[in-house]
């Protein structure tokens, strides 16, 4: 199996530059475009794949290639909104499954994506390490479907690093885990 690899990157952050101010207290705007660069850096941190929560946060596209077909296909990410299957059939052109012919449902590792057995698999270009690819929208929805634990503790890091320039301590705190403990999604 591979890595799912990002196709379309969230379009909005849950949180905005003017939120931050007020938290971290900050009455002017010289310095919104480094508060951004630390949305930025907490997003990094926390979200998608290999974010710390190992989940999406606000609806994003992921594509994940596979060596062959198979009946169940299991995504390592929860809260899948959209699926899609692509193939390059034994000629090298790029078919679609009916989206009629697939399923998708939460599993405990992740998401399990169903084709039907009405769905004749063809055959696959050879040679191609990954013939089969699943396309998938993943996260909470838009900024205002995001839970509020998770808003709070992106806060938390971006008013941290505003405040602590240095760099010294690049660790979660004790606040911040505590607030997206209920929304890690690990695997096993």
């Amino acid at each position: 199996m591979f890595r799912p690899i990002l196709i379309t990157p969230p379009s909005e952050h849950p949180i905005t530059v003017h939120d931050c101010k007020e938290h971290a207290v900050v009455d002017f705007n010289e310095d919104d475009a480094l508060i951004l660069g630390y949305i930025d850096a907490a997003m990094a941190k926390l979200d998608g794949y290999r974010g710390v929560l190992g989940r999406c946060i606000i609806n994003q596209t992921w594509q994940q290639g596979f060596p062959c077909f198979q009946r169940e296909f299991l995504l390592p990410v929860p809260d899948v909104s959209a699926v899609s299957i692509k193939y390059d059939d034994a000629e090298g052109v790029e078919q679609e499954i009916p989206a009629d012919s697939i399923k998708f449902y939460p599993a405990p590792l992740g998401t399990l994506v169903v084709i039907s057995s009405g769905f004749s698999f063809a055959a696959l270009e050879s040679g191609n390490r990954a013939p089969v690819r699943v396309e998938f929208t993943a996260g909470f929805g838009g900024a205002g479907d995001v839970p509020q634990p998770i808003r709070v503790a992106i806060h938390q890091i971006v008013t941290r690093l505003y405040e602590d320039r240095s760099g010294d301590n690049g660790d979660l705190s004790a606040s911040v885990m505590s607030l997206i403990s209920n929304y890690r999604w690990t695997r096993v």
